[in-house]
């Protein structure tokens, strides 16, 4: 029910003025085989403020590529955003090739006119990318 009212209220709401993304994710990894994904998504409204919205949240003990694929392609077909995204974070420090699998598997970035996002370490960096693409 919270859930849901939250959706309603302000993860909707949000998306209304979003034309292009970037999209982060944040894993807790835990010794008891039980890891916790969270997906951001950062955009830039009609006023030009800077957005950053969680659209999903999920545990899993199964981190294969087929099963990350199921659960980033549902998170990312409930809002919309299969063809918004422009590049997406990946932390080098971390093993997430899975993830990197995962999203340039299911994403498309027809808006660059690039078969995949783009990728950078930070946001600011993944930002710097798009800017430069979007200049040159």
């Amino acid at each position: 029910m919270i859930i849901e009212r939250t959706k309603v209220g302000f993860v909707s709401p949000a998306f209304r003025s979003c034309n292009t993304c970037t999209v982060s994710f944040d894993i807790w990894m835990s010794k008891g085989g039980v890891d916790t994904f969270f997906f951001i998504v950062h955009f830039l409204n009609d006023k030009w403020e800077p957005c950053h919205v969680i659209i999903g949240f999920f545990e899993t003990t199964n981190t294969s590529k087929n099963a990350m694929a199921m659960h980033v392609s549902n998170v990312l077909a409930k809002h919309g955003l299969n063809i918004l995204i422009l590049a997406y974070v990946k932390d080098e420090r971390n093993n997430l090739a899975t993830m990197t699998f995962t999203l340039t598997s299911i994403v498309c970035c027809e808006i660059l006119g690039l078969l995949v996002p783009l990728v950078g370490s930070c946001r600011g960096h993944v930002m710097s990318k798009c800017c430069q693409y979007a200049t040159d």
